[in-house]
């Protein structure tokens, strides 16, 4: 008999994975840690589209007037003000919404919801079809352009993110949990 002492047994295979997928569900993947970071720079990039929006409505009354003698419709200056304070309203309403889908995503896509995945690639799309529709229109200010533009490349690129096969491997293992 010898005098070794005895050491335990290396737990099998089974054990290992439980503890793998553990480890998956509980730690974001570097490409989940990316995308969360881009998504909370889309929600900065919405905030600077609304003020970008803001800082060039100076034509916006003149437009609305514009548009308004186009259609023959009889208006006062106070109509025209009243329109321009619902367009002002909306640019702020639409940007905060989107600022807080973005910070949204990200936080849901951070924690490892697989719906937080197939909701942001809608939102990416919607996004993407929206931005080409105002340069198609050829009336956007150039600044909104290029903002618009910065905020698709870095959704897309979040997007991109989130398909990749550790951040598949993180949201599969949250969903078991």
């Amino acid at each position: 008999m010898s005098n070794q002492q005895q050491y335990p047994q290396f737990p099998d295979d089974s054990a290992r994975s439980d503890r793998d997928a553990y480890l998956a569900s509980t730690q974001q993947p570097p490409s989940i840690k990316t995308a969360v970071t881009l998504m909370r720079v889309g929600a900065a990039l919405s905030v600077v589209g609304i003020l970008v929006a803001l800082v060039t409505l100076n034509t916006l009354k003149d437009d609305i007037r514009q548009q308004l003698q186009d259609q023959g419709t009889a208006f006062s200056d106070s109509d025209v003000d009243s329109a321009f304070g619902v367009a002002v309203a909306f640019i702020i309403v639409v940007g905060l919404i989107g600022a807080a889908l973005w910070l949204w995503m990200a936080s849901a896509n951070g924690k490892g919801k697989s719906w937080a995945r197939v909701v942001a690639t809608v939102l990416g799309v919607i996004n993407v079809l929206s931005f080409l529709y105002s340069v198609s229109q050829g009336t956007t200010p150039a600044l909104s352009l290029i903002v618009g533009a910065l905020n698709v490349i870095v959704g897309v690129a979040a997007l991109v993110f989130l398909y990749k096969s550790d951040s598949s491997a993180y949201y599969q293992a949250n969903s078991r949990r």
